[in-house]
């Protein structure tokens, strides 16, 4: 059975109440490259802006969204009305060449109809000498998600969706990106209060989109047993940065 599609017009009208951004995950993308007043930084797949917003307030640089979802970006602009958002796809991106110093994409990777076109097309868009880092999880950083626990059926799904660690740097030197290099990180640990338990009822995970229904009534009873129970849910989440910079056309 084929995996069923995400309507993302749909997603971002509840986007904003079960996800918002990742400090933790933004810092470690300035930890590698700090941009400065004169940079333009491009948020590939920004969806309703959380991280974009968060870069433009921890740097001094010029901050760029872009994003297939009219909807995402509709909540995106009304938030951050002095950050401009482009509507376009990641294959497509309605710029002239090399317009941007650094293109990131936070969690975005596996939405992807193909990687390869996109990666030319944020090569392309890249300034020579340009970083691009695409945050994501490697295949095994997926297994210890929480949320694999409780759905295991996700765990497949994902990883088939993921492109692993390898298969992004290949694309990569492939598209005139030939200095890679991946850094991984274990985000601080936290523990899973009522937030968690309300996004997951929400689906605000992208993957419980892709798993059947039964499956997911399945895992999410357990989590509510879990709760009644008070168990402790401690989670660290894992991340992959894989960077690039640009070297030629």
């Amino acid at each position: 059975m084929p995996a069923k599609s995400i309507d993302y017009d749909s997603v971002s009208k509840i986007y904003d109440q079960v996800r918002s951004g990742e400090p933790e995950m933004i810092f470690h993308l300035l930890e590698e490259y700090l941009p400065d007043s004169r940079s333009k930084v491009l948020d590939v797949g920004c969806g309703t802006g959380n991280n974009t917003l968060l870069l433009q307030k921890a740097t001094e640089a010029q901050v760029f969204g872009l994003d297939s979802s009219l909807g995402m970006l509709l909540e995106a602009q009304e938030k951050a009305q002095h950050i401009s958002f482009i509507h376009a796809c990641a294959d497509g991106i309605p710029v002239k060449p090399r317009s941007f110093d650094m293109v990131f994409m936070t969690e975005v990777v596996h939405h992807l109809p193909s990687m390869d076109d996109a990666m030319q097309e944020m090569s392309r868009v890249l300034k020579i000498g340009g970083r691009l880092c695409i945050v994501t999880q490697s295949h095994r950083q997926i297994e210890a998600r929480v949320t694999s626990q409780f759905f295991p059926a996700t765990v497949a799904i994902d990883k088939k969706r993921y492109p692993d660690i390898p298969e992004i740097e290949q694309s990569m030197k492939e598209n005139s990106l030939t200095e890679t290099w991946s850094r991984s990180y274990k985000f601080a640990p936290v523990v899973l209060g009522e937030d968690f338990l309300n996004t997951v009822s929400r689906k605000g995970y992208s993957m419980l989109h892709k798993i059947s229904e039964s499956e997911y009534q399945e895992g999410l009873k357990a989590l509510q047993q879990s709760y009644v129970k008070r168990e402790r849910l401690d989670y660290a989440a894992g991340y992959s940065y894989v960077w690039a910079r640009k070297s030629a056309d």
